[in-house]
């Protein structure tokens, strides 16, 4: 029985090819980014969570499949004390299903305010990414005691072209 259920898979997956060649094109897009930061507890803290949102510009494809992206965007905090925002700049360069690259973040209370430097590393491409990003805090450090936060990203399509 073991054998014709084999069988049969292997026969079907036969029949299931998404496309006849290769699509070795490379592509410019404008991207909407939506996104949720998860930052567990810290030292008796509670957990915190940010809903990021941005505009990128990307560029991706070619045989190997990588790219980059870079855009503007803002972190809202959802369970945090006060109102927290936080609009960034970042850059991100891919490679298969490797993702890197580094954000600047200024998040905001709207009575104090902390300057953040964010490397970005985990997987990812251009639609999707799963990241850690550990926050190096260049000034003021008492706004949101965190160290860093796991990025969950997905990249919804605004415009896409091929570039010739």
């Amino acid at each position: 029985m073991k054998t014709k259920i084999t069988i049969a898979l292997l026969c079907c997956t036969a029949f299931l090819f998404g496309q006849k060649k290769r699509d070795l094109g490379i592509y410019k897009a404008l991207n909407l980014g939506v996104g949720y930061n998860y930052v567990g507890a810290q030292d008796g803290e509670k957990a915190y969570h940010f809903l990021d949102l941005g505009v990128n510009r990307s560029v991706y494809g070619g045989m190997h499949g990588g790219g980059f992206q870079y855009g503007t965007g803002t972190e809202v905090g959802l369970n945090t004390h006060k109102l927290v925002v936080g609009p960034k700049v970042s850059g991100i360069v891919y490679f298969q299903f490797l993702a890197f690259g580094a954000e600047v973040i200024s998040y905001t209370d709207f009575d104090k305010y902390s300057l953040r430097f964010v490397p970005v590393f985990g997987i990812g491409g251009d639609k999707f990414r799963l990241t850690f990003n550990p926050q190096l805090t260049l000034m003021h450090k008492d706004l949101l005691p965190i160290p860093g936060f796991v990025n969950l990203a997905v990249n919804l399509t605004l415009d896409r072209k091929e570039r010739k």
